[in-house]
């Protein structure tokens, strides 16, 4: 059986592709994970920076607040409740808050207009420590200030946005996706011309051996044609009559031997020729299943009746399909040959029919020993055979051979199932017509 070259070449493709766009995605996933956290630190340690520098500020903002007290502006006092609140003067910061406060917990002042979506101050009775407090818009810094070992001067709250990080990640997660998929395809681009060139060499060999196949077959047809024309001529000048018996059955044993030879090769003609597929459109027709089904009943009664078994069909739904009439009767002659010749005597084979889903299902059942399933694919290989002695002389093991090789030209499978009955189902799946 031809493999086909070109699914193989797609599947390939199709799996190098996503091979090749898992490894990018994992290697982009590695790369947006380290930025990000190095952005983090980055603004940590802006975050730092800031809150050392308000630290530096905080005594300096009580000596402003002792200074207002001592001035007697209790309107200032006011604001807090307690202490004064200095205003702040200069330039406004939209991305960052500053906020000071005393030991006490009361605001001495807060610069920058940057508003954190979450608490900058930590649960009470925690304030002693410095801590980071995560905000949904930014990232927020406590910070304690001690004068001493024991003096505490009082607190720094740090907020500020991540807006502009997040930018930058979401810029960097929109080039890592395109980066992504533009090198996927380039990879699958260049995955199909590398795996077309690998297989050259393959096809060409295929095409080698399929010809030699076509051609040994042809040639050797000429030399037992004149075997058999031999033989005939001495049949039919009554020489065997007067032969001794001896010489009579061994030229009768080369006459049925010659026999089984030319099947064999018309069965390896046919198969490099469907190996070739089936490319004559003029031999497709619109071909009514059921029709097909009854005609091979009806054909096949007398052997049927011959071997004690009956044959039987059942057609649950008429069905079409576009194929070569010859091609498929011969496929289920094969298949029904099989069944009649491994049905016990008294048993029943069924030629069935249904349509499932635009899906033509034909299948033949047999009440034989049926096929194990660990052999149920290799029964479609050449010469393969399970029990030569059960086959006889005159099967070679390329009639399933062949029935796959057709079903395949036709863009369908046939597979060896289990039949209801015990014994063997060969379901064959066509493209159906609407």
């Amino acid at each position: 059986m031809r493999p086909d070259l070109a699914r193989t070449r797609l599947a390939l493709t199709r799996r190098y592709g996503v091979f090749v766009a898992a490894l990018l995605s994992v290697f982009a996933l590695a790369v947006y994970a380290d930025v990000r956290r190095s952005q983090q630190a980055l603004l940590q340690a802006q975050v730092r920076q800031f809150a050392a520098a308000a630290a530096a500020q905080l005594p300096l903002l009580h000596h402003e607040v002792d200074e207002l007290a001592e001035a007697d502006q209790p309107h200032r006092l006011l604001e807090q409740g307690h202490a004064a609140t200095v205003a702040f003067e200069g330039p406004v910061d939209p991305h960052q808050r500053i906020r000071w406060f005393d030991d006490q917990l009361h605001e001495l002042r807060s610069s920058g207009a940057f508003r954190p979506d979450g608490a900058t101050q930590p649960p009470a009775g925690t304030q002693g420590r410095s801590q980071w407090l995560p905000l949904a818009n930014g990232l927020a810094y406590w910070q304690p200030v001690w004068a001493g070992a024991d003096h505490l001067h009082g607190y720094v709250s740090v907020s500020v946005a991540s807006a502009a990080s997040e930018a930058e990640l979401a810029r960097l997660r929109q080039g890592l996706l395109l980066g992504i998929v533009l090198s996927a395809f380039v990879g699958a681009a260049g995955s199909r011309w590398m795996v077309a060139a690998s297989l050259d060499p393959i096809r060409r060999q295929i095409e080698r051996l399929i010809r030699f196949t076509a051609d040994a077959s042809h040639e050797l047809r000429h030399p037992l044609t004149a075997v058999r024309a031999l033989i005939g001529s001495l049949r039919h000048g009554a020489l065997l009559e007067s032969a001794p018996p001896e010489l009579a059955h061994k030229l009768a044993q080369i006459d049925q031997t010659s026999v089984r030879m030319g099947r064999l090769l018309d069965d390896l003609l046919l198969l490099s020729r469907t190996d070739r597929a089936i490319d004559d459109s003029d031999g497709l027709v619109v071909l009514p299943l059921e029709d097909l089904l009854e005609d091979l009943a009806d054909l096949h009664q007398t052997k049927a009746a011959a071997a004690g078994v009956a044959l039987r069909t059942s057609i649950d739904a008429p069905a079409q399909v576009l194929g070569h009439p010859g091609r498929l009767r011969q496929l289920l002659e094969n298949l029904l040959s099989n069944a009649l010749r491994f049905s016990p005597p008294g048993g029943c084979v069924t030629l069935g029919l249904s349509l499932q889903r635009q899906q033509a299902q034909l299948w033949v059942d047999d009440e034989g020993p049926g096929i194990p399933p660990d052999q149920r694919t290799l029964v479609f290989e050449r010469f393969w055979q399970a029990d030569a002695s059960r086959s006889g002389p005159d099967h070679h093991g390329l009639g399933l051979s062949i029935a796959q090789a057709i079903a395949l030209a036709h863009g369908g499978r046939l597979q060896a199932l289990q039949a209801p009955g015990g014994g063997c189902r060969m379901l064959l799946e066509l493209p159906g017509l609407a």
